[in-house]
């Protein structure tokens, strides 16, 4: 009898224990789920318990009031585990804001990147201010490009050659090169560099006629391309192929290699930060292309400051454009053997910096390989190629000397702290460069292809 009395006073003590643990209010529930995805279960923490749950089959708790929404364990995964204890209501809140910014600040995104496919102004591979695949934008590869401020200088354009040259011709003309360009740079970045030093090449050596772009003429004669020169260093002769074919198949024989060219350097430029700028139309190309006009037609890494100018004013341009070129040298890369001869003259050695120095002997290992002009910002179009040179940190001696000539070095230091206005010259440069002996009118012929001349 004792012991039945026993068994039922437990039996009360465990009743009164169990039963207002049972009509406690849900909000006693365990708070936080850790997620190992290398476990079959979840270890489900609370204040004073630990339970074991199938991943397969557990609900995330909800947290107090409103705004309550149900998480995937493929998100809860991916957050950090959250140390043992119930989150204040306060701490709660907070996360449920944070989480409302972070949504805020995503839609935001997506209407600025709506927008911009929107706008004509810019696109991540190449800004400008006309529209191409996807609309066009200031920025590549992480850098910002400032927007034009104050009224730009107007470029100079040869009164033979027109903006809209063929506006009624065949109108897509400029977006195809500008929309080969884009494919090109997503393949092969270098590519941007490369167009704009073939388009120097070819325009001073006999004008800009596409002369350099072919690998045969009439007359059998060895041609400009295979000039030690050009040679392996120059490149993009399968671009402009590959976009002529384009312009053939749209519009039949309208648009000649060299303005092609020139479009193409302008996109090339404008896909590396430099603001949009017209170029105008209306070259034709020439018939002949001669190995033997290419020596003293070209800039040498070695030539002094006199030498520079008086080229550069034979093609009709002055110190300032000659100065506002060389800032093309922003982008790309150049070959040893067109500057590791400097460290061999102790008088050139001093006119390097000596953590360049340390750079060229520990990156050439022979003469093909290359060092970026401007190390810090390679594929960026900006003024700091100038900066660069202020600190005896120009690759080549040509480039390095301009700070040394009274005619020059004040230009040098002008771009080096006024980026905006090096942008404004830029153009008007280099429309200048593009209207070098040009053929217009019935003069040279519209190549339907651009290696070789119509027969």
């Amino acid at each position: 009898m004792a012991a039945n009395v026993s068994v039922f006073a437990t039996i009360l003590l465990v009743c009164a224990i169990l039963l207002p643990l049972l009509a406690s209010p849900l909000d006693n529930r365990p708070e936080f789920l850790e997620h190992d995805s290398r476990k079959t279960d979840v270890t489900i923490t609370g204040e004073n318990n630990t339970v074991r749950a199938n991943d397969y089959d557990f609900t995330i708790p909800r947290l107090d009031d409103d705004k309550r929404s149900e998480r995937s364990l493929k998100e809860k995964k991916k957050k950090k585990k959250n140390k043992k204890g119930k989150k204040s209501h306060e701490h709660e809140h907070e996360h449920e804001h944070e989480h409302e910014n972070e949504n805020e600040h995503e839609n935001k995104n997506e209407h600025e990147h709506e927008d911009k496919d929107k706008d004509e102004t810019f696109d991540p591979l190449i800004g400008g201010g006309q529209q191409g695949i996807g609309g066009f934008s200031n920025t590549f590869l992480g850098y910002n490009v400032p927007p034009i401020t104050g009224k730009p200088e107007q470029p100079e354009i040869n009164s033979r050659l027109r903006k809209g040259f063929y506006q009624k011709t065949c109108p897509q003309a400029e977006q195809i090169i500008k929309d080969g360009l884009i494919r090109a740079v997503q393949n092969d970045y270098t590519i941007a560099a490369a167009i704009p030093r073939l388009f120097f090449h070819d325009c001073f050596v006999n004008g800009c006629d596409g002369s350099i772009l072919l690998d045969t003429t009439p007359s059998g004669e060895r041609v400009e391309k295979l000039s030690g020169t050009n040679g392996i260093t120059v490149k993009g002769y399968e671009l402009i192929d590959e976009i002529k074919a384009e312009l053939e198949e749209n519009c039949p024989g309208i648009v000649s290699c060299s303005d092609t060219l020139a479009y193409l350097s302008r996109d090339a430029f404008v896909a590396s930060g430099l603001p949009h700028y017209e170029v105008p139309g209306g070259r034709r190309d020439g018939m002949e292309s001669l190995e033997v006009n290419v020596a003293g037609n070209l800039p040498l890494p070695g030539d002094t400051v006199d030498q520079m100018i008086d080229l550069f004013k034979k093609k009709g341009l002055n110190v300032e454009d000659l100065v506002v070129l060389i800032g093309a040298h922003s982008i790309g890369v150049a070959h040893c053997f067109n500057f590791l001869y400097r460290l061999d003259e102790p008088e050139k050695a001093r006119n390097v910096d000596p953590r360049l120095g340390n750079v060229m002997r520990f990156t050439c290992t022979n003469q093909m390989s290359t060092i970026a002009f401007d190390a810090t910002t390679q594929y960026k179009m900006d003024s700091d190629f100038y900066k660069q040179l202020l600190m005896k940190r120009g690759l080549l001696e040509s480039d390095q000397i301009l700070t040394q000539d009274i005619r020059t070095r004040g230009f040098v230091q002008k771009f080096g702290d006024d980026e905006m206005g090096w942008f404004n010259k830029f153009g008007n440069a280099m429309n200048k460069l593009g209207s070098v002996e040009v053929l217009t009118g019935n003069q040279g012929q519209i190549r339907r292809q651009c290696r070789a001349v119509n027969l």
